[in-house]
């Protein structure tokens, strides 16, 4: 009855089309087609219902009850008057008014819309209900194998223990925002997981996972326990954790999980009681972006790929890499299937190998050598992403593109290792960026024996054989290049890079260049400590793009202008009390891009414009000196300024010629007062002031700055009990840090004085007792972490639930 009606109705619309080609009526066209798709859609859901009720679907007979009411009504209240109407009495449509009909068709649109709805939400709550009841057999699968174990002998129970028993880890993969949490809430309380399990334990992740908060998170939920966990360190919580678990059946659920790092950290605390236990993930998908679509061509081949994954994270988000950068290719997702296909699927050491195999296969060409360069560094390497990307640049990997620099073309290559899950990130600076990053050690494995293989690295750590490669990677406490050495034999073309990573080296005076390292690009000794100054014939690898020393002996007599090449310079004193001792006039380097030495270094302007210079730590100024003229380094983004000694506010006046600067340092040495300059870059983004002691007034001067984004303020930088921040200042700041300050009263009246800021860090503010409550109504503050502060300020009335921040860090 109910598909006929819907028939009817379609042919009383399909004659209507027709009519509607009249002058008079084709302002009913929009609304008569809308008709016309929810009419056919309806029609096809009831011939679906039908099969599926031939088959016993008892869901698919109580949608069909549902929607055949509704169609009955709709039917018998129009059809006879637009039956009638719409078959061959075409004059009708003038005889009745133009508002009437269009009005009356929108009614059949709204009422045939609202069944639509009705099917749609029954048909998501039933899929709902069947994943939900799929995940609980899964997760509870041992529960209802009681009956099989008992009737299994001895022996047989131990080998099925092996498979059905055993510790699994589930991933339950998806975009953000489309259920998985409301789903894994329904499975955690659903009654055969609460009597499947003696512990259930949540916590949610996020991006930034913070482990010691996720040991607590997790151990809050087996006992009771105080704010005195807190002052326990990391290890002891841990171990709490794993006695608490030890010997019980356990369900962990770990929500909103973004990278591996978040496994790898907290993985060993799960003890294996081959009891049946389980955790289960919740990760954001990555294959089809913002997508909640799956294309049909890809479901089926997707689905064997899931199975075959064996539920190993760092596997599923390996091949989400390669999946989403895939764009759309069909035989890159069956090159997956098939892989997978060819491997045990408890062989977790070939899959994983297999895995990166695939992903470093479908690299672009560009990304290949710097993913291999990852071997150079030392396994669990956490690497800083300026250092990583410099000595990219120095080897030669980037390449000019579009007018952006070479370092801004590194960032975006490490950003799409990053997408493809190749490459991890190990910590964010307070704005967001990525500060360092690091590899899986599997990941690392790989990535060591290609570069091995192509011949292009050798690891001298006493486990390889010695080995003319591109890259040495030196992580012993010897230096590998001697006389009676292998290497001493080697052609100069065959030695690009000497990395040095043993740990606790220590050098006197000792001869490091030899003929073979003639060609040398890059020399990173700044692990050795050395006691005497350098050898001087270390000037004379005029090749040399990247050069990193640390010393407590003089450089004066180095003839660092020799060095023509050369890009990066970093030179540091491993003993503070040794000052380092270098040429004034090592920025006259016409190459360098990169200099970094130690803030009481003292180092002089070039006389001649440098364009090539971008990052210069640190320029110490004294009032005995003339004032630096920043003109002669006019693309200047990065700069740190040590003082000593008393300055006029005009002494720094030049640095409003930096137009291109966004990143500034200011610290103080032994100063009586320190004035802010009379003006700053025009493009400023972050600044950092440290022991400026600077009244609190004097922010009124930095929250006019324009385009500042970063304000860190440490170690005193501003003193005083009292801080009122102007109304109209700090437009487009999105993180403020202070660190060590005797601010008691921060008195910020409205939400206006920081209209966009997402990131408030506090540490060591041991008198501040209150954060600003008009902080509630700042709309995209997402992260507040409290570090070492007066306890008033966490237990304070004020309410962090009123906030619209997302993650409050104590």
């Amino acid at each position: 009855m109910a598909f006929d009606a819907v028939t009817s109705l379609i042919e009383i619309v399909e004659a209507a089309k027709q009519d509607i080609m009249e002058p008079n009526l084709h302002f009913l066209h929009e609304t008569i087609e809308l008709l016309s798709y929810n009419l056919h859609f309806l029609q096809a859901f009831l011939v679906e219902c039908e099969t599926k009720m031939n088959d016993g679907d008892t869901t698919a007979r109580r949608l069909y009850t549902i929607v055949r009411a509704d169609v009955a009504r709709i039917y018998e209240m129009y059809q006879i008057y637009w039956g009638d109407y719409w078959r061959g009495n075409i004059n009708a449509a003038v005889v009745k008014p133009r508002e009437d009909i269009h009005h009356r068709l929108k009614r059949i649109v709204r009422d045939i819309e609202d069944v639509k709805d009705r099917i749609l939400e029954e048909e998501r709550r039933a899929g709902f209900d069947r994943d939900i009841e799929k995940i609980v057999n899964r997760l509870c699968y041992s529960f209802f194998m009681g009956s099989v174990f008992t009737i299994l002998n001895n022996s047989n129970v131990d080998k099925f223990r092996k498979y059905v028993l055993k510790l699994q880890v589930m991933p339950l993969v998806g975009k953000g925002g489309i259920g998985k949490t409301t789903l894994a809430k329904r499975v955690y309380g659903h009654p055969i997981t609460i009597a499947s399990f003696h512990i259930r334990a949540w916590v949610v992740v996020s991006k930034v996972h913070n482990l010691k908060e996720m040991l607590i998170g997790l151990l809050r939920c087996i006992s009771p326990i105080t704010s005195e966990i807190y002052n326990i360190d990391e290890a002891q919580i841990a171990e709490q954790l794993s006695t608490s678990l030890m010997g019980q059946k356990y369900l962990i659920f770990l929500d909103d999980i973004w990278t591996t790092a978040v496994w790898d950290a907290i993985q060993g605390y799960f003890p294996e009681n081959f009891n049946g236990s389980r955790i289960l993930e919740l990760l954001s998908r990555k294959v089809f972006g913002q997508s909640q679509y799956v294309p049909r061509k890809y479901k089926q081949i997707g689905e064997r790929i899931v199975l075959r994954c064996g539920g190993l994270p760092l596997v599923i988000v390996l091949i989400s890499g390669i999946l989403a950068t895939a764009k759309g290719s069909l035989e890159i997702w069956k090159d997956v299937a098939r892989t997978l296909d060819q491997v045990y699927t408890f062989d977790h050491k070939e899959i994983f190998s297999k895995i990166v195999s695939l992903s470093y296969k479908y690299l672009p060409n560009h990304l290949k050598a710097c993913f291999q360069y990852f071997g150079v560094f030392p396994e669990d390497s956490d690497i800083p992403v300026k250092k990583l990307i410099n000595l990219w640049v120095a080897e030669g990997f980037l390449k000019p593109h579009n007018h952006i620099s070479l370092e801004e073309v590194g960032e975006s290559y490490l950003h799409d290792l990053i997408n493809r899950s190749l490459v991890q990130i190990n910590e964010l600076s307070i704005d967001g960026k990525v500060k360092s990053c690091n590899i899986h050690d599997r990941v690392h494995g790989v990535c060591v024996r290609k570069a091995i293989n192509g011949n292009t690295l050798c690891i001298i750590n006493g486990n390889h054989a010695p080995k003319a490669s591109h890259w040495l990677s030196c992580q012993t406490s010897h230096w590998p290049i001697t006389q009676a050495s292998y290497y001493e034999n080697c052609s100069p073309d065959e030695i690009h890079s000497v990395l040095w990573f043993g740990k606790d080296v220590y050098h006197s005076k000792c001869r490091l260049v030899y003929p073979c390292l003639k060609l040398l690009r890059v020399l990173d000794l700044s692990l050795v400590k050395c006691s005497r100054g350098m050898p001087r014939e270390i000037t004379d690898l005029a090749h040399l793009r990247y050069l990193a020393l640390s010393t407590i002996g003089s450089l004066y007599k180095l003839q660092f202008l020799k060095l023509k090449n050369l890009r990066t310079l970093l030179v540091t004193s491993w003993i503070d009390k040794y000052p380092l001792q270098l040429p004034c006039d090592i920025l006259g380097l016409r190459e360098l891009r990169h200099l970094h030495v130690d803030k009481r270094c003292s180092q002089y302007l070039p006389r001649l414009v440098k364009k090539n210079l971008q990052t210069l730590y640190w320029l110490k100024v004294a009032s005995s000196d003339e004032k630096p003229n920043f003109r002669m380094v006019p693309n200047l983004k990065e700069l740190g300024i040590y003082i000593e000694g008393q300055l006029e506010p005009s002494y720094l006046g030049s640095l409003v010629y930096l137009h291109l600067l966004e990143k500034l340092k200011f610290e103080v040495g032994r100063v009586e007062r320190f004035y802010l300059p009379i003006g700053f870059p025009p493009n400023l983004k972050k600044l950092t002031l440290r022991y400026t002691y600077l009244p609190w007034k004097e922010m009124d001067t930095i929250g006019k700055l324009p385009h500042l984004e970063v304000l860190k303020l440490k170690d005193f930088a501003f003193c005083g009990s009292k801080w009122e921040p102007s109304k109209q200042g700090f437009r487009e700041l999105k993180a403020l840090l202070i660190s060590r300050s005797n601010l008691k009263h921060w008195n910020a009246t409205s939400a206006n004085n920081f209209p966009v800021l997402e990131r408030l860090v506090l540490r060591y503010c041991w008198e501040l007792n209150q954060i600003p409550q008009k902080f509630a109504k700042i709309r995209t503050l997402k992260l507040i972490v409290l570090e070492c502060c007066y306890s008033s300020l966490v237990t304070s009335d004020f309410c962090f639930a009123d906030f619209f921040c997302k993650q409050v860090i104590v």
